[in-house]
């Protein structure tokens, strides 16, 4: 009995919708309130507990998209040739550009702290 042919297309765009979502949400917690506003510190430690929360947050993050990574990979390897090639090169590229924006916003995240230990402005 042959088994329905899935969609090339349907379960990487799916993953790759909720990965963004969770991206967008944790880099929005990542926004740090400058002291002025409440005239309190945020944390005593200063830059260097931020740092580390910027560096814990991000390998959280790394780590759910290694696992969606690994199950987009599944979903392709379910496919018959060339929808499998096709989608296993599809998601090599989508997993390769969030590895790149994880990197990127976690320096950012990173950058924010530092800025906001020194008392500039930015």
């Amino acid at each position: 009995m042959k088994q329905a042919r899935h969609s090339r297309t349907s379960a990487p765009r799916v993953f790759a919708a909720v990965a963004s979502l969770a991206i967008l949400g944790a880099i929005a917690g990542c926004t740090m309130v400058g002291d002025s506003l409440t005239g309190v510190r945020l944390k005593a430690d200063g830059p260097t507990s931020c740092v580390k929360d910027c560096n814990d947050l991000y390998k959280g993050l790394y780590d759910q998209e290694q696992k969606l990574h690994d199950t987009n990979i599944e979903a392709c390897q379910a496919l018959e040739q060339p929808d499998k090639t096709t989608c296993l090169e599809a998601e090599a590229a989508r997993h390769n550009a969030a590895k790149e924006t994880l990197s990127a916003d976690k320096v950012e995240c990173q950058n924010t702290c530092h800025r906001q230990g020194s008392g500039s402005a930015g």
